[in-house]
């Protein structure tokens, strides 16, 4: 039998009243649990693989926070090599789901936010066949990851695919209304969706007057083309971070600091590559810890930020990034082994992933040891992302990565 698992994701920008005493607090006292660290070395990684798998030059959004999440529902249900290979990709323990649970819900109810400035919610729904449904205990344990469970007869394929997409299009508003086609439903006995929405805005907005065409470069200094850059002065967080061999900036959104996109320029001469593999052997946590050293010892310090508008669409099979990150038999439909998940054999055939990414002058839209160095920080400082960069959208109480990707190649968006 085939079981074909659909991630998406999907990433957008809105307004916030958020209840400021208790954001502060949890800003003020973290969430940092072991798993968020592990989930945070996950979603590098992911982030590393899927970019490696792509064209050279293409430009990617991805929600890494969905696909663990999903492989973690998996995980659930999975035995012998299979669940082995899951937990030591995931960071987890088989013989601790419990305690990655209890973990996971402190996490998640961090990633649901409704307020006049910011907007994220997040859905995770498995459907399964009515006649092929999994068993009881699987059933609670995807409860733990907040998925529910949907019972659909793919003997109909078309009205299967119509539930899966409707179900879609109103969690993300209508951007993305068409996932899957009823051929992809044919054969199916288990269709896993994870929806991630987020829709902000900055918390200082761009001068649509300052937008200007200016050229974009590669990082040897070879113009590839022109972007729409935006401009404008503020008191952002920044860092120059040694080991990472790049600047690091955080624009927040929304009045109460709760979400920020980071934007990761590499230094003169240093490839997205180079600087993102430098990432690998860093963390978050170090990451902010720098900024927060900027906004303590440099709070009244100006930076000249020119970021370009950008929109991207990734349509992504995942499988083969996985596999590189170590999760073989999954999709092996002889060696997978989801004893919990399903009466009759199954296996995954595929792990498609769809998001969009828009950043603009209001905000973004979207439908997932080292050393700082402040000698340079005379006057104001000029952040100019005319090279190619890597982006972070942060929920910052757990250090989660919900949204992540590359800038590449310029377009006049």
């Amino acid at each position: 039998m085939r079981c074909l698992i659909f991630v998406f994701c999907a990433y957008r920008l809105s307004v916030c009243n958020a209840q400021l005493a208790e954001v502060k607090e949890a800003l003020n006292n973290s969430l940092h649990t072991g798993l968020t660290e592990k989930i945070g070395n996950f979603s590098i990684e992911l982030l590393y693989h899927t970019t490696q798998a792509q064209e050279k030059g293409t430009n990617l959004i991805i929600s890494p926070i969905t696909v663990w999440t999903i492989l973690a529902v998996i995980a659930e249900g999975a035995a012998d090599q299979t669940l082995t290979q899951l937990a030591k990709t995931l960071r987890i323990q088989p013989r601790l789901k419990d305690i990655t649970r209890k973990d996971y819900q402190e996490i998640a109810k961090w990633l649901q936010v409704n307020t006049t400035t910011v907007e994220l919610q997040k859905l995770n729904s498995l459907f399964m066949d009515e006649d092929n449904g999994p068993q009881r205990d699987f059933i609670e344990a995807a409860k733990g990851y907040d998925t529910h469970l949907i019972p659909v007869n793919f003997s109909n394929p078309d009205v299967t695919a119509n539930s899966i997409n409707n179900l879609v299009s109103s969690v993300t508003h209508g951007r993305i209304s068409h996932l899957l086609d009823s051929s992809n439903i044919i054969n199916s006995k288990l269709i896993l969706t994870s929806v991630l929405y987020f829709k902000g805005q900055w918390t200082v907005a761009f001068n649509s007057s300052y937008t200007r065409k200016q050229p974009f470069y590669d990082s040897t200094g070879k113009q590839l083309g022109e972007v729409n850059m935006m401009y404008r002065r503020h008191t952002y967080p920044f860092a120059n971070i040694k080991n990472l061999q790049a600047r690091v900036l955080e624009i927040p959104y929304g009045k109460d600091n709760r979400l920020s996109m980071l934007i990761m320029l590499p230094n003169p001469g240093v490839s997205l590559n180079e600087m993102f593999y430098n990432f690998g052997n860093e963390s978050l946590d170090t990451i902010f810890n720098e900024l927060k050293v900027s906004v303590d010892e440099y709070s009244d310090d100006e930076i000249d930020c020119f970021i370009p508008r950008f929109k991207i669409e990734s349509s992504l099979e995942l499988t083969d990034a996985l596999k590189r990150m170590g999760i073989m038999d999954l999709f092996d439909e002889r060696k997978a082994r989801l004893p919990l998940m399903s009466f009759f054999p199954v296996h995954v055939s595929r792990i498609i992933h769809k998001a969009e990414i828009e950043v603009t002058e209001e905000g973004t839209v979207a439908s997932a040891a080292s050393a700082a160095e402040f000698s340079n920080r005379i006057g104001v400082i000029r952040f100019e992302a005319n090279r190619p960069f890597c982006y972070l959208i942060i929920e910052k109480v757990t250090n989660t990565i919900a949204f992540g990707g590359f800038y590449h190649t310029p377009s006049l968006f």
